[in-house]
């Protein structure tokens, strides 16, 4: 089973002013150095940590050598082989809690295996995330009026295709401490802004979590996510503002459904819906706007506004706030996308699918 080492065990500062976070916070990332000797458990651990999440560096592993992380309770374990490094790096996913424990196994196989705790993460409590500044518009983060999303549970036995539609969108844990919102386009294509990323190398430093969501539409309990890693950008463009990647374990995700795409362009007054992770919370759904001037429903206002390009964007009222980048805007009617949420201002605005699908048309196509 190994020895334990003295544990690398990072408190929290005493109260004092409270913290300001970067708005698009959801982590905060700290240097911490751990030489790992073979068959010692390590452990990595702050106080109150919504999850923690560790980079090591300096990895060598043999065909037969592991990393394993894990929270001490057993509840989450996984390994990680020399595919899962790259260039001599590896982001662990995270573990829910406030402590992660960490062993480097080196097994008979021709390799000394060697590895050093570099880096780790911990999410931040609901007390610092209340203190993230609100930035300046345009951004994505715009409640308009009072926040009429609601926690998809909400939505699972009064409107079904609504709530499995979510099911295809995921949180994204970028570089240990940024978030977005991406969901799924194809067996091992995901879709989130440029924005949030644009690199394949960034694509491996970013966390691609499914079914974080509340057990109840009131809140509290979460269910666990299933977690992996991006692997590989296919196609970006600023412009448009979108980012297409794969994944490191498509076979997690398999059963997840595929979003269809509405390759014809929206229409003024159609009712839509996004399901999302605002502000990096347990998924929820606007579907529904008191700032309405026609019902009560969200709908496309303008299904052509200038966005980052000339008529590339259309727009709406519904709420989204800071996360809800790369979140599907989703016709109610047809259950296809027909935007990719970017910006805020009230109206808040999505780039139109019908222009970027061109551009990742043969990637969809030709996935297998």
């Amino acid at each position: 089973m190994g020895t334990f080492a003295a544990a690398a065990v990072l408190t929290a500062a005493p109260a004092q002013a409270a913290p300001q976070y970067r708005a698009d916070q959801i982590a905060t990332t700290g240097p911490i150095a751990i030489a790992m000797n073979a068959g010692t458990r390590h452990l990595v651990s702050h106080d109150d940590a919504a999850f923690i999440k560790v980079r090591f560096e300096n990895v060598v592993l043999g065909e037969r050598d592991t990393i394993t992380v894990e929270r001490p309770d057993g509840g989450e374990s996984r390994h990680y082989g020399p595919a899962d490094v790259h260039d001599g790096g590896l982001w662990a996913l995270s573990v829910e809690g406030d402590a992660a424990q960490v062993v480097l196994d080196d097994r008979p196989d021709g390799t000394t295996a060697a590895a050093r705790v570099a880096e780790y993460s911990r999410g931040l409590t609901d007390a610092e995330l209340d203190t993230r500044p609100v930035t300046d518009e345009p951004s994505p983060e715009s409640i308009c009026g009072r926040d009429d999303s609601r926690n998809a549970p909400c939505y699972k036995d009064s409107e079904p295709l609504m709530y499995d539609a979510a099911q295809s969108v995921a949180r994204l844990i970028i570089g240990g401490e940024a978030y977005c919102t991406g969901w799924k386009a194809g067996y091992n294509r995901f879709l989130t802004n440029n924005h949030c990323f644009s690199t394949s190398a960034e694509a491996r430093g970013t966390e691609v979590q499914f079914g974080f969501e509340c057990v109840e539409c009131g809140g509290g309990e979460t269910w666990d996510p299933i977690k992996v890693n991006g692997e590989s950008v296919l196609a970006t463009d600023h412009t448009l503002d979108f980012t297409l990647f794969t994944v490191d374990d498509p076979e997690a995700l398999a059963d997840l459904p595929v979003l269809p795409i509405a390759t014809g362009g929206a229409k003024a007054s159609e009712k839509v819906f996004i399901p999302g992770h605002p502000a990096g919370k347990p998924r929820r759904i606007a579907a529904d706007s008191s700032s309405e001037q026609q019902g009560s429903r969200c709908q496309v206002l303008d299904p052509s506004v200038h966005g980052r390009g000339w008529n590339t964007d259309l727009d709406y009222l519904c709420d989204t706030e800071g996360g809800s980048s790369g979140s599907p805007v989703i016709d109610r009617s047809t259950g296809k996308v027909v935007g990719l949420h970017h910006l805020g201002g009230c109206p808040n605005q999505a780039v139109r699918m019908d222009r970027v699908y061109p551009y990742i048309r043969a990637y969809l196509e030709n996935e297998f």
